[in-house]
């Protein structure tokens, strides 16, 4: 009894509207008919009945499939040509009856008819996939539909996961972005006292439980008491890159992208000469893993009309990077020198700032306002002398 039901239940999960409504259709007209004698009624829900009944024939079958989604490359740049061929194979000993394989891609869905697959045959499409804006794109799952010719029944089955392809942002090459800001080659000291790092700083008398390596034996001798070296702690360059996802401070979403360009390149130019990196997208911290997860995690960043903009960034910076040496902004060209000024000085974010403008209808342009440096980028490309310009 229960096997009955479901297999009722899963027959009527395959009837489309258009059919619940025929089957509705048919009911009435029998009622109707039946209790007024009306023969054209009843005629009309036996045509009903019947038409439901010959539609269901092209749902009868069995599939057993093995469909696999092949994307090469599965990573590529904005405007990078990205193709992907779908793989059907038939593991029955029996030829399928036609096939309507449907396959998303991204807010669309590529649609196959494939005529038959012979038994244990194999049938390949390929696809091409839109590249021209920076995304994440789904790309299935595979499904195939066994249907009627007028979309009575709808059976659908999924044969596949959901691949996903990412679109980077452009990026282009920079020089080392901590130059001209940070002066030492080991790293920036601090006012902390060490008993072990590079920068030596004074003797001190020894305690219990220094570590006997860094007695200093010939002061030692020559003083009559034990003297330890102390020395100064450094750090290595830390950068915290902080991006606006507040489109009121961007002119145009291509703005945005420019942008968003800016902060992929500085990114993964400290990831290069091996900085220590914090990232701040909006009033997010995301992950520095490696170059390429960044790349990902960039390729889904959407802007929004009052999203989390600069004062959340540099509270969010101030907050879980105190310690960043150099601090990157990349924002709109809404947001001008005062107002960046005025947002800073209400957070009292006082290190040094490198402020990334992306401004589509500037010239290129820099200057030096207290320990914020502005740099007006209006192509991508000019990106790396504008920062060389503004450090030197």
């Amino acid at each position: 009894m229960r096997r009955g039901l479901v297999v009722v239940h899963r027959m009527w999960a395959s009837v489309s509207p258009l059919g619940r409504a025929i089957a509705a259709l048919a009911i009435l007209c029998w009622v109707i008919g039946a209790r007024w004698g009306w023969k054209e009624l009843l005629i009309m829900a036996s045509v009903s009945i019947a038409l439901l009944v010959i539609a269901a024939v092209f749902t009868i079958g069995r599939l057993d499939l093995e469909s696999h989604i092949g994307i090469e490359p599965s990573r590529v740049v904005v405007g990078d040509r990205a193709a992907g061929a779908l793989t059907l194979h038939n593991n029955r000993s029996r030829t399928a009856r036609s096939l309507r394989v449907e396959l998303p891609v991204g807010k669309a869905t590529a649609v196959y008819s494939v005529p038959h697959l012979a038994a244990q045959g194999e049938v390949e499409e390929l696809f091409v996939v839109p590249t021209n804006r920076r995304a994440i794109i789904p790309v299935g799952p595979v499904s195939t539909v066994q249907g009627d010719p007028l979309g009575i029944y709808r059976r659908t089955r999924v044969w596949s996961a959901r691949e996903e392809i990412y679109v980077h942002p452009i990026t282009t090459g920079l020089s080392t972005i901590a130059s001209g800001l940070i002066r030492d080659l080991e790293g920036q000291t601090t006012p902390h006292l060490s008993p072990s790092d590079i920068a030596f700083h004074t003797l001190r008398d020894y305690v219990p439980g220094d570590d006997r390596r860094h007695v200093h034996w010939k002061s030692s001798a020559k003083n009559g008491r034990l003297l330890v070296r102390q020395y100064v702690d450094t750090r290595r360059s830390h950068v915290a890159v902080l991006l606006s996802i507040d489109l009121d401070e961007y002119a145009s979403e291509d703005e945005f992208e420019l942008a968003v360009s800016c902060a992929a390149s500085v990114t993964t130019q400290s990831v290069r000469d091996e900085q220590t990196l914090s990232l701040f997208v909006g009033d997010e911290r995301f992950p520095t893993v490696n170059a390429r997860h960044m790349l990902d995690l960039f390729s889904g960043i959407e802007g929004r009309h009052g999203g989390a903009g600069i004062d959340k960034c540099l509270r969010k910076a101030r907050n879980e990077a105190p310690d960043a040496s150099v601090v990157v902004v990349c924002l709109g060209s809404k947001l001008g020198v005062a107002e960046f000024r005025r947002a800073a000085a209400r957070i009292e974010f006082n290190t040094a700032t490198l402020v990334l403008r992306a401004d589509l209808a500037s010239k290129p342009a820099y200057h030096v306002v207290g320990n914020s440096r502005f740099v007006n980028v209006p192509e991508l490309k000019m990106l790396n002398r504008g920062i060389q310009q503004v450090l030197s």
